[in-house]
């Protein structure tokens, strides 16, 4: 290599170290494989730096090569990109060196400047027509400024070329088009250039990754279908299929497209990863468990196989060795925040709350920040320091304004815990009020309110759940069931109410136990069995108990409502419903044991 050629490698590399991963790929290593420009140069080593700060704003008057690749090297090193891109389109203009042209078109895609970066590009491929990474760019410019036509012919010229690449070229392209383009521009571009060479199995599938990475995934699983057809046991478009299927809920052919592309790559270890993970998602953590394990001993320097082998193990209860594993990811930067997260989980499993809190408390930035922070409130509840807690939630809202909403409804589950209805209800209204609209708040609220006698609120705010969400079987269930008990006036409505539920949800026992109960109310007990067998047959509850034990009470049939009260009454007998039948009857408890 001449020595103009090494002087333009050491600026030029300052300058790429920067350059985006696309384009990065897209020249691969035959950046700096060219040749050396124009043959053999005049020695560099003996020019004057000084004079480069006095260079001409104009390259135009400028002939000396070896001043121009100089000023180019400066500029770049100075992160004066235009100006060394300036300098580089120069000397092009005098070599016509196909090195020249590769390295003048990396730094106008740098820069953004369209038209230099093809017009750099064209010239490296008119000069080296063989030149895949020329192509390559040329192909990324003709899709920066949308031309469907020009891209499509830049695909046709790396096929004809035999890309070795061209999966990673395409699916690159589909990354880029996601962060550079509008989401219906990138999508309407890759799409017409799949539509225009339906049998490039390589396009059919980037279309399938943008699409999935754009949000849609009918688009998604139609394009890799399209792939598969064109090569059936493509293990990367079966590891999208299977990623999609898990999205959409069909875990089965999930699986199915999984297994398929560990047998056509058994090798693969990213598959490999994969499908261990898949295991885990679906619960068959002893297999999940194999398949790491494997990987991790092939390969004990891959950290993505042993932190999801850590965690197969967390989930398994098999703590210390999952320890062990998180203490050493903890020191690779990478995985260091989430393996002191799991350490903590560790000790909160393990009942070392104190020491789980502290290492809770150390995770203050970060993804997972917030998680950290819930986990320590949840270990001052475990604690008994409950006002701390409520402190720290409080704290939480602030911190993290859209988690609102679960911390909300967490603090007024722990006052229900702590008895203090009247608190949890004040804060949800805050939360109303704070949040308007928030259907949980709503629904949460009114339950509560119920059990302050609020029937206003209750009411109002289970009418507000229901005209956003007309179909909310538990809203209506609510609603019906308080008027049974609260309003004996309006049991038309209830029942009318309960059965738009039922409708929604017809085997929920709360839902059958409400519609028995409004039926009794109504005088109709003898109907009323029929609902309420079925949902105690399903859901042995002591409130079921209660209500089945009425009508059957009422019907004369004693001795089984005493066996059905009885047996609610042994599992709960602090329960609201129990105590309110002991007290209505007390004959049926007679001989029982306080």
């Amino acid at each position: 290599m001449g020595v103009l050629t090494g002087i333009i490698l050491s600026g030029i590399e300052v300058i790429w170290s920067v350059l985006k991963t696309l384009l990065a790929f897209l020249v691969g290593g035959v950046l700096w494989a060219s040749g050396c420009v124009g043959g053999r140069p005049p020695d560099a080593t003996g020019a004057d730096p000084s004079k480069v700060d006095r260079a001409p704003q104009d390259p135009s008057e400028v002939d000396d090569l070896t001043y121009l690749m100089l000023v180019a090297e400066i500029a770049g090193q100075r992160g004066q990109f235009e100006t060394a891109l300036d300098y580089y389109m120069r000397l092009l203009k005098l070599t016509r060196d196909p090195g020249v042209a590769s390295r003048a078109t990396q730094v106008a895609v740098f820069v953004k400047n369209t038209d230099r970066a093809l017009e750099a590009a064209e010239t490296w491929s008119e000069l080296d027509p063989k030149s895949i990474p020329a192509h390559r760019l040329i192909l990324l410019m003709r899709v920066r400024s949308e031309d469907v036509d020009a891209s499509v012919e830049e695909v046709r010229h790396l096929i004809r070329l035999k890309d070795p690449d061209l999966e990673n070229t395409m699916i690159e392209l589909a990354h880029w088009l996601a962060s550079d383009k509008p989401r219906d521009v990138g999508l309407d571009i890759l799409g017409q250039m799949a539509d225009r060479l339906p049998k490039v199995a390589e396009l059919q599938l980037a279309m399938a990754f943008l699409a999935s990475e754009s949000g849609v995934p009918g688009v998604a699983e139609e394009r890799v279908a399209a792939a598969l057809r064109l090569r059936p046991s493509w293990s990367r478009a079966l590891m999208l299929k299977a990623q999609l299927d898990l999205q959409a809920g069909h875990v089965k052919s999930a699986k199915v497209a999984l297994e398929s592309a560990r047998r056509s790559d058994p090798s693969n270890p990213r598959l490999g990863l994969l499908y261990g993970q898949f295991l885990a998602r679906t619960g068959d953590f002893r297999a999940a468990e194999r398949e790491l394990a494997r990987l991790s001993e092939r390969d004990p320097s891959n950290s993505e196989v042993r932190f999801a082998l850590a965690s197969v193990w967390l989930e398994l209860g098999e703590l210390e060795r999952a320890r062990k594993e998180f203490d050493y990811l903890a020191a690779e930067p990478r995985w260091q925040a989430q393996a002191q997260f799991s350490i903590a989980l560790i000790d909160a499993r393990a009942g070392r709350t104190e020491q789980a809190l502290r290492e809770f408390e150390r995770i203050k930035e970060g993804p997972l920040a917030f998680d950290a922070r819930f986990n320590e409130i949840s270990a001052l509840i475990a604690l008994g320091r409950t006002s701390e807690a409520r402190e720290r939630l409080a704290k939480a809202r602030r911190d993290f304004p859209e988690e609102r909403l679960r911390l909300y409804l967490v603090e007024a589950e722990l006052l229900v815990k702590m008895r203090q209805v009247e608190v949890a209800f004040n804060l949800l209204s805050e939360g109303v009020e704070a949040l308007p609209g928030q259907l949980e708040l709503l629904y949460s609220r009114a339950l509560l309110g119920e059990q302050l006698n609020r029937l206003d609120v209750m009411e109002a705010d289970l009418k507000a759940v229901l005209e956003k969400s007309p179909d909310d079987a538990a809203a209506l269930n609510a609603l019906g069931f308080s008027l049974t008990v609260h309003r004996p006036d309006r049991l038309d409505e209830a029942e009318s109410y309960i059965r738009r539920a039922l409708s929604k949800r017809p085997v929920d026992p709360a839902i059958l136990d409400s519609y028995g109960w409004v039926l009794y109310r109504k005088g109709k007990a003898q109907d009323a069995l029929v609902p309420l067998r079925k949902a105690y047959g399903m859901f042995a509850d002591p409130e079921i108990a209660a209500h089945l034990g009425e009508v059957l009470w009422s019907l004369g049939r004693r001795s089984e409502a005493r066996r059905v009260w009885l047996e609610g009454w042994r599992k709960s007998p602090d329960q609201a419903d129990m105590v309110r039948v002991r007290r209505d009857h007390p004959e049926a408890f007679s001989g029982v044991v306080p």
